[in-house]
């Protein structure tokens, strides 16, 4: 089998504790925070902004996340906490020292399919077009009616651009520059301090991470589907499963520990 096959996951209640050597990254909607209608109406609890310091802590700074979302959005969610972040499916990551580097390839790609899908949202109420730095995201979440027609328009808007991709996931389409990946992102990540030497853990819930998935399989790591679905990951567990589990690592203990468990 290999790493790009799906398989049926372990439950994540029967992850044993992590070694101390553990490298951590975590996708944000669907994972971190719950999904919204609209990425902005997205909040982030205190309980998960208190669990990524103290997961950070016990990782020597290898924590980062790992989003769709613009490098901005997730530090004005996240603050006054401040972590290493691969923003835009990978196209712009800060690192641990943070140095942000931006994958632009095809930026001027993207201006044109954004022009090109705007006629569309402006048809259609309840589409969503949120324009980032090196990428584009056609949201149709209030409109889940319109997939075929969000599909086609995007596929439309890059057929005569070779640089660029068309990235399906929940509810939304992302069109952005080949090349970067999460999956991409965090070999970047493993490949510097903190993060190298250790062992990877992947968390995520969405098609996008099946990349990051597959790369960390490679590294011999932990990767967790969040929800439903086919997977490459390893473990499967609900959002409350990871949040409980990650709660268990900090603490030094295993899940079936956990308060209210049996």
């Amino acid at each position: 089998m290999s790493d790009s096959d799906p398989i049926e996951p372990l439950p994540l209640r029967s992850l044993p504790p992590l070694a101390a050597n553990a490298a951590f990254f975590i996708d944000f909607d669907g994972t971190l925070a719950a999904i919204a209608d609209r990425p902005d109406l997205v909040v982030v609890e205190k309980r998960v902004s208190a669990l990524l310091k103290r997961l950070a802590q016990r990782s020597g700074g290898a924590l980062a996340v790992v989003t769709g979302r613009p490098l901005a959005a997730v530090d004005a969610l996240l603050a006054p906490l401040l972590l290493p972040v691969a923003a835009e499916h990978g196209s712009v990551r800060r690192d641990a020292a943070g140095v942000v580097h931006r994958d632009l390839r095809g930026a001027g790609c993207v201006a044109a399919a954004t022009a090109g899908l705007e006629p569309l949202v402006e048809a259609h109420h309840g589409l969503l077009l949120e324009r980032k730095t090196a990428s584009v995201a056609l949201h149709y979440r209030q409109r889940p009616e319109l997939a075929e027609i969000c599909a086609l328009a995007a596929q439309a808007a890059i057929s005569h651009m070779p640089e660029l991709t068309l990235l399906p996931g929940k509810m939304v389409y992302e069109v952005r520059p080949k090349g970067a990946t999460k999956g991409t992102a965090v070999e970047a990540f493993l490949a510097e301090e903190p993060f190298c030497g250790r062992v990877p853990v992947y968390a995520g819930d969405d098609l996008t991470d099946e990349y990051a998935f597959a790369a960390v399989n490679r590294a011999g790591g932990i990767s967790i589907k969040v929800g439903p679905g086919d997977t490459v990951a390893k473990y499967r567990g609900e959002r409350e499963d990871l949040l409980a589990w990650c709660e268990a690592q900090v603490e030094g203990r295993s899940l079936a520990e956990a308060p209210g468990s049996g």
